[in-house]
C-alpha cells in the first residue's frame, strides 16, 4: 500500500529501479504495520471496538467487569460506568441504560418510581443483571427501579402464521 505511493513519488527514471524498489517496499511494510498499530491503539478508544484495552479502562476506572460476559457486555459494563458520573438525574439513567447492547429502552419517572420500559427486542435483555447493578450505582438510594418488558401482543400473535410461531422462541412470549 505505502510501497506504491512512495514509488509514485518518484521521477519516473527511478521507479523501475531494483536498488529503489527494495528500499521502498522495505519502508513501506514498516509504514503499513505502524499505519495497522496505529489503528489498533484507536479501536481501544471506542466501546463498541474495544479489546486489549478493557483491562487498561477498568483499572483507570477501578471497576472490575463480569470475567464470564462475552467481549460485548464488557464493553456495555464499561460504558455504564464510564457514563455513570455526574448528577443523578433521569438523563444519567437513560444514558447508562442506553450502554446495553439489545436494551433499547426508554426511562422515566412515574409516582416516585424509576421506570425502565425495554422497547427493542422482545424478552429479556442480554446481562440484564449487570444493567440492574449499574442503575442501582447512580440511581438516588430511595427511588425504586421497576422494569418493564416487551412481549408479543395477543394482535401479534394471531398475525403469526402457524409456521411463524415454531420459529418464534418461547422467551418473545408473555406468561
Amino acid at each position: 500500500m505505502f510501497k506504491d505511493d512512495l514509488i509514485n513519488n518518484l521521477h519516473k527514471l527511478y521507479r523501475q529501479d531494483p536498488y529503489i524498489n527494495q528500499i521502498f517496499n522495505s519502508a513501506g511494510l514498516d509504514l503499513d504495520n505502524l499505519a495497522t498499530n496505529v489503528q489498533d491503539a484507536l479501536n481501544q478508544y471506542d466501546f463498541s471496538t474495544m479489546t486489549w484495552g478493557i483491562p487498561i479502562l477498568e483499572n483507570t476506572l477501578n471497576f472490575k467487569t463480569n470475567s464470564n460476559s462475552p467481549i460485548e457486555d464488557k464493553r456495555s459494563q464499561l460504558q455504564a460506568k464510564w457514563r455513570s458520573n455526574g448528577k443523578s438525574d433521569i438523563y444519567l439513567l437513560q444514558a447508562v441504560a442506553n450502554s446495553w447492547k439489545n436494551g433499547d429502552c426508554t426511562v422515566t419517572f412515574v409516582n416516585g418510581k424509576i421506570q425502565v420500559q425495554f422497547t427493542g427486542e422482545y424478552g429479556t435483555p442480554t446481562d440484564l443483571d449487570s444493567l440492574k447493578k449499574a442503575l442501582e450505582n447512580v440511581k438516588p438510594e430511595h427511588l425504586a427501579i421497576v422494569y418493564s418488558f416487551r412481549y408479543l401482543t395477543i394482535g401479534e400473535v394471531q398475525n403469526m402464521t402457524l409456521a411463524q410461531m415454531e420459529q418464534t422462541p418461547l422467551s418473545k412470549f408473555a406468561f
